[in-house]
């Protein structure tokens, strides 16, 4: 089916952008394990529930649905910020357990982190998780094979992917789309990205999301929304919460996460102000049957 059978297609429908949280603690940052070990977690004073919390009203103020990608270290120390979650009409789907990059990881090892999250979370809430975001995008050139056991383990879409330099392949497909695996097919839903002569710009979420002008931001929305293919936006909890300082942090790795912080409330309640929101599974579920979403440009 081409582009425009599809945009004619769902002429009527009400544009829906999707947002995402990716719900783990102020310390867990990918590659300082060295600055903030595993062992040491359990002595650092959390933050989550607070922030989340500060978030959650945020989107109840909208009435804008959200998924939310847990970490299972989260979700073990904070039943009931998931069941608050939950009970908010938000999807509960998966982040991964101890923040672990895919590519480093045995795919039995990563099957084994799938099956222990699944089950944390339908213990939880009752039912199981449909949707993975592996930490830092990191199911990339190195780790497509984790794409096929995602299919395997009853997994209906991933986010995972991003068509960027350093932490994917600017080739990756820009909207949503079907991967083919020989366990069956997955939905894989990458962030907003913005086309410039420098390459790819992550205008989706983090510092990319913090420091766009939001004129720019609007107008890349709009574009999609016209054509009746959604954006697809991330935040993390700390980024709406005082900025921790951790000693021996890189400077790229200090402006990954605090780059531009100050604007992350502001930027996402312009976002909920101009645009409607829901969340991914009940995207794909409740608004569009899959061959709507196949055929974009």
């Amino acid at each position: 089916m081409g582009a425009h059978a599809d945009q004619e297609k769902m002429k009527g429908v009400d544009p829906l952008n999707l947002l995402t949280v990716d719900l783990e603690d102020w310390f867990h940052i990918c590659e300082v394990e060295h600055l903030l070990p595993r062992k040491d977690w359990d002595r650092l004073t959390s933050t989550v529930v607070n922030d989340t919390e500060r978030l959650l009203r945020l989107l109840q103020r909208s009435r804008s649905r959200a998924t939310f990608f847990v970490l299972g270290y989260v979700a073990e120390r904070h039943p009931d910020l998931i069941h608050r979650i939950h009970q908010m009409g938000h999807e509960i789907a998966y982040h991964g357990w101890d923040h672990e990059l895919v590519y480093r990881l045995a795919p039995h090892e990563f099957r084994h982190i799938l099956q222990k999250g699944i089950k944390c979370i339908e213990t939880l809430i009752g039912k199981r998780p449909i949707g993975f975001r592996a930490p830092q995008w990191s199911i990339n050139d190195n780790s497509i094979w984790a794409l096929e056991i995602l299919a395997e383990e009853g997994f209906v879409y991933d986010s995972s992917m991003a068509p960027l330099k350093f932490v994917g392949n600017e080739a990756y497909p820009r909207l949503p789309n079907q991967v083919s695996t020989p366990a069956g097919s997955l939905w894989e839903l990458p962030p907003l990205i913005l086309k410039t002569p420098l390459g790819h710009y992550p205008a989706g979420g983090g510092w990319g999301l913090r420091c766009l002008p939001y004129p720019i931001l609007k107008q890349s929305v709009r574009w999609l929304n016209r054509r009746h293919i959604p954006a697809l936006f991330y935040f993390h909890p700390r980024e709406f919460s005082r900025k921790r300082s951790v000693a021996g942090l890189p400077p790229a790795k200090k402006f990954v996460l605090h780059g531009g912080i100050w604007a992350s409330e502001t930027q996402l309640l312009r976002l909920l102000t101009d645009f409607h929101f829901t969340a991914v599974g009940q995207y794909l579920f409740s608004r569009t049957s899959s061959d709507d979403l196949c055929g974009y440009p």
